[in-house]
């Protein structure tokens, strides 16, 4: 004789689902803020790219002139267009990783400095975080 109140049901329990949905919450919220953190990564590392390469176009510059480009604070557009561009030793203006779109002199996000000490010789390159505040490398030729 069968008992019909004891029979098997398939399916999962309230508790079953809702402990899976707690797990699912709580990775969730440790995992989020490092994939997004991630993509900044990533693009902090493409600005470190562009500087190397640009680095190496000053260097091209100067062995060909003798004298490094002369300015303070130059973004990079103009660093580019006014000095690298011209003799050839930079193609064209770097995309911005942050914007997709070619660097401006405007551009807060991942904007890239040049300064030129005229006294000691010397230039730096710097490259910016997203906030256009906090460094993320210093490129110098001392």
């Amino acid at each position: 004789m069968k008992n019909e109140k004891f029979k098997m049901k398939n399916g999962f329990t309230l508790v079953e689902i809702l402990v899976v949905i707690g797990i699912i919450g709580l990775l969730a919220v440790f995992l989020v803020p490092n994939l997004l953190g991630a993509r900044d990564r990533a693009k902090e590392t493409a600005v470190k790219g562009i500087m190397h390469t640009v680095q190496l176009a000053i260097e091209a510059y100067q062995m060909e002139n003798s004298v490094y480009p002369i300015g303070a604070n130059i973004p990079l557009e103009s660093l580019c267009k006014n000095y690298l561009m011209a003799g050839g030793y930079i193609a064209s203006v770097p995309k911005n990783p942050f914007t997709g779109k070619e660097y401006t002199d405007g551009d807060a996000a991942g904007k890239v400095i040049y300064d030129y000490n005229d006294s000691t010789g010397a230039y730096t390159l710097t490259g910016y975080k997203r906030n256009g505040f906090s460094e993320i490398l210093k490129l110098s030729n001392m």
